[in-house]
C-alpha cells in the first residue's frame, strides 16, 4: 500500500511538471520569434506608405532603397520586394532584378495575408509581408525577408535545457515529497496492523492509540469500539465457565470420594461392580482434569492467577520436564533427544513455564509414531530465549494447524480420546507465554511431523501500548 501511494503522488506530480513543461515549450517554440517578427512587421509597414505605386509597378525611391539596404543589413538577410505579377522590384543581393519569384506563401500574402515561417534545421526565418494592402484587389506587391535567426534558436535550446533541468529537479523533488507523503499516510496504517497482530497473539486487554490524522484516529476508534464488545463478550464467556467450573468441581469431589470409599469397603463387592466402579473412578480423574484446567484457564483470563517472576535456570526446568516425561516416553516407544546450546537465566514464572512446556513435550509424544522420536532445543540470544520441539509424528492438515492453540480444539478427536486429551493443553500453553510477554508457533506437514516454537523474553518488562 505504501508503495501504491507514493506510486499516486509520484505520477501526479511528474505528470504536472510534463503537462506545464510541454505547454511552455511549445509557447516558447511558437513565440520565440515574436520580437523580430514584430519590428520587421512595423518597419514594413511604415516603409510601404513611401512606395509609390503606378498601376501594377511598384517605384522605389532612393530613401525607400536605403531603407530596405539598411534593414537588410541589420537582420544579415537578404531582402526583396515584388509587385503585383511576382517581379522583382528590388533584391538586396541585386541578382534577381525583374526576374519572376514565386514562392510558397506569395499568392495568399498577395491576397492579404501576412507569412511567417521560421526552419529550425537552417536556423532562418522567412517574413512575407504585403504592401499597400487594398480590401478588393488585393495587394500592390509583397515584401520578402529571409534573415538567420541563429540567436533566437539559441535562446530557444537554452531555455529548453534549462527547463529540463527545472522538471528533473523538480521530479527529485517530488520524489522525495512522494516518499514522504506515502510513509505519513501509511505508517498509521503499518502501526494499527502490527497493533492488532499484537492484539491477535492474545494481548486482547490492550486498545489501539494512532492518532496521526483524522482517519487514522477514526479507525483506531471504532477498532477499539469492537475490541471493547469483543472484550465484554469474552468476559461473559470467562465468568461462565469459572462459575459452572466450580459448580462442577463440588460434586465431582464428592463423586470421587464416595466412589474410592465403596472401592476400599472389602472383598465384598461383585468383579463386575467393582469394576465399574473403577471405571467410574478413572472417568472422574479425566473430569477433575478437565476442570482443573478450566479452572487454570478461568484464572488466567481474570489475571487473578498472577506471574510469580524469579530469575530461573531455564536448562534446569528442562531437566525435570525430561525427566517427568520420560516414562510416558518409554510406554510409547518413543526416543526423547535434548540439545542446549547455552546456558539460560531468564524472569520467569519457573512452574508455569513447566507446565507450558510439559504440555508441548507430552503433545509430541502421545502423538508420535512408535519407534519415532522427539527433539528438544533450547536456545537464546540477547533478549531472548527460544524452545524448539520436534516430532516424527503425524503431522496437522494446514486447515487445523492455525487452530490448536485454540481451547477445546482437537486435530484427531478419536486419538485424543484415547490418550486423554481434552483439547486445553495447548491453550493453557499460548496463555503462560502470552503472560510472559512470549510467542508461540507451530510448523506441521502430514506424515512428516510438528514443531512448535516458543519465544520468551529473557527479562520481564511492563505491558504498554504503543502510540503513534
Amino acid at each position: 500500500m505504501s508503495f501504491s501511494a507514493f506510486l499516486a503522488i509520484f505520477m501526479c506530480g511528474i505528470a504536472s511538471c510534463v503537462l506545464i513543461s510541454v505547454v511552455i515549450i511549445r509557447y516558447n517554440h511558437r513565440h520565440a520569434f515574436d520580437n523580430s517578427r514584430n519590428r520587421i512587421t512595423a518597419y514594413v509597414s511604415e516603409l510601404s506608405e513611401a512606395v509609390e505605386i503606378n498601376g501594377n509597378v511598384l517605384e522605389l525611391t532612393d530613401y525607400t532603397k536605403t531603407e530596405l539596404e539598411v534593414l537588410a543589413q541589420t537582420y544579415g538577410g537578404r531582402v526583396f520586394l515584388v509587385n503585383s505579377n511576382l517581379s522583382v522590384v528590388y533584391d538586396s543581393y541585386q541578382t534577381k532584378n525583374n526576374v519572376k519569384l514565386i514562392l510558397p506563401g506569395m499568392v495568399e500574402c498577395l491576397g492579404g495575408e501576412e507569412i511567417f515561417r521560421a526552419d529550425f534545421e537552417t536556423r532562418s526565418a522567412t517574413v512575407i509581408l504585403p504592401i499597400n494592402k487594398r480590401s478588393k484587389e488585393g495587394a500592390a506587391g509583397a515584401f520578402l525577408m529571409v534573415y538567420p535567426i541563429n540567436e533566437e534558436v539559441a535562446r530557444y535550446h537554452t531555455s529548453r535545457r534549462m527547463l529540463l533541468l527545472l522538471c528533473l529537479c523538480a521530479g527529485i523533488i517530488i520524489f522525495a515529497i512522494a516518499v514522504a507523503r506515502a510513509y505519513f499516510l501509511v505508517r498509521p496504517l503499518h502501526v494499527i496492523r502490527s497493533e492488532l497482530n499484537r492484539i491477535n497473539e492474545g494481548n486482547v486487554d490492550d486498545r489501539l492509540d494512532v492518532h496521526n490524522n483524522m482517519e487514522a484516529s477514526g479507525i483506531s476508534n471504532s477498532v477499539n469500539t469492537l475490541l471493547e464488545r469483543a472484550r465484554e463478550t469474552e468476559e461473559t464467556r470467562r465468568n461462565f465457565v469459572s462459575d459452572v467450573s466450580h459448580e462442577l468441581k463440588t460434586p465431582m469431589t464428592s463423586m470421587k470420594v464416595l466412589s474410592e470409599a465403596l472401592l476400599l469397603s472389602g472383598d465384598n463387592l461383585p468383579q463386575t461392580v467393582r469394576e465399574f466402579l473403577t471405571d467410574i473412578n478413572t472417568e472422574i480423574d479425566r473430569e477433575n482434569h478437565i476442570i482443573s484446567d478450566l479452572l487454570a484457564l478461568a484464572r488466567m483470563d481474570k489475571k487473578t492467577d498472577t506471574l510469580r517472576i524469579e530469575r530461573t535456570r531455564v536448562n534446569e526446568l528442562l531437566d525435570v520436564i525430561l525427566k517427568r516425561v520420560r516414562p510416558l516416553a518409554q510406554d510409547h516407544e518413543v526416543e526423547v533427544v535434548y540439545e542446549s546450546y547455552r546456558d539460560v537465566v531468564a524472569e520467569v514464572d519457573g512452574p508455569k513455564i513447566v507446565t507450558a512446556l510439559t504440555n508441548i513435550v507430552e503433545n509430541a509424544i502421545l502423538y508420535n509414531r512408535p519407534q519415532g522420536s522427539v527433539y528438544v532445543t533450547l536456545n537464546a540470544n540477547m533478549s531472548h530465549f527460544f524452545v524448539t520441539v520436534q516430532d516424527t509424528g503425524f503431522g496437522i492438515a494446514e486447515a487445523d494447524i492455525a487452530h490448536i492453540f485454540e481451547r477445546f480444539y482437537r486435530v484427531d478427536k478419536d486419538r485424543s480420546r484415547e490418550t486423554g486429551g481434552t483439547g486445553l493443553g495447548l491453550a493453557i500453553t499460548k496463555e503462560i507465554v502470552v503472560a510472559h510477554g512470549g510467542q508461540i508457533k507451530a510448523y506441521s506437514k502430514e506424515n512428516e511431523g510438528t514443531t512448535i516454537s516458543v519465544r520468551i523474553p529473557l527479562t520481564r518488562a511492563p505491558k504498554s501500548g504503543r502510540k503513534a
